[in-house]
């Protein structure tokens, strides 16, 4: 591992990326069903029951306050009468994938708020898309997308803590700046190595490859959408104040100003909510 400062060699960097652990037999079995249609409930309930830790984790978003506080008890339950099959099998997924990296040595990673934002970030998506109704828009795959956006930093802060350390606390310079200084690429230069070595559908790693690029311009909607729900979650996080008119806003809702500040809206008023779901995922 290098020292806090210097930079650490692309192709040693990648080499590590190889030695990440292996998926879990869960992982495995959720990606080979993740969009398989034909996927029944009861097949998916009993990959998730046998695994301890997941089971746990899905019986309680689907009884946390953002579901109206169910008083749901088996997998079967939540999916059918809460979460949804579609919904479930991408919160799950986010989850089995997020449960490989353990960031907890890198002290400046904020696990919470990582869980809160993707969560986030994958229903604004979702919402933008149903709202937009363009058929070209995927609202199951700008929820994944959004889930599953920020995983490299995770995969980061694991494999290098101290040095993410050093640039996630470092509020003069973006981390995506940091990152590439310090790597010589950024953590959605690693989502898309890892995810697409795992195999996960192609619209996932081109949206991860999109957002590496310096310019958005070239980017497609479903990358626009991703991180304008992105930074709408980290803002919505922060509580900070938003006015969409004084924001870098995506051409293909420059005209819904009126569906979006509903989502907003609807988002902002669900904060508890989140943190709750965000904190149990932690």
């Amino acid at each position: 591992m290098k020292q806090k400062g210097s930079v650490i060699n692309m192709t040693v960097c990648l080499n590590e990326l190889n030695e990440l652990p292996p998926l879990s037999s869960s992982a495995r079995e959720i990606l080979k069903i993740i969009h398989d249609d034909d996927a029944d409930i009861a097949h998916f309930s009993q990959i998730v029951e046998r695994d301890p830790a997941l089971l746990s984790r899905t019986i309680g978003l689907a009884n946390s306050a953002y579901f109206g506080n169910r008083a749901v008890t088996d997998v079967q339950r939540a999916i059918i009468d809460v979460l949804g099959l579609r919904t479930a099998k991408n919160i799950v997924l986010g989850v089995v994938l997020g449960g490989i990296f353990n960031p907890k040595s890198c002290k400046a990673f904020d696990l919470p708020r990582y869980w809160f934002v993707s969560l986030m970030t994958a229903t604004l998506a979702r919402d933008i898309a149903i709202g937009l109704k363009m058929t070209s828009l995927d609202a199951n795959e700008a929820y994944l997308s959004g889930m599953l956006n920020e995983i490299g930093l995770m995969a980061l802060a694991y494999l290098y803590p101290a040095e993410m350390g050093s640039v996630l606390s470092d509020s003069d310079t973006s981390i995506y700046e940091s990152e590439n200084e310090l790597f010589g690429q950024n953590h959605y230069d690693i989502s898309a190595r890892f995810l697409n070595d795992w195999q996960l559908p192609e619209f996932v790693t081109d949206v991860m490859l999109e957002s590496s690029l310096n310019s958005k311009k070239e980017c497609s909607n479903l990358c626009h959408i991703i991180y304008f729900a992105n930074t709408l979650s980290n803002m919505i996080y922060d509580d900070s104040t938003i006015n969409i008119s004084e924001m870098n806003i995506p051409d293909i809702v420059l005209d819904e100003a009126h569906l979006i500040d509903s989502i907003i809206k609807n988002a902002s008023g669900q904060v508890d909510a989140y943190r709750d779901m965000a904190n149990l995922l932690s």
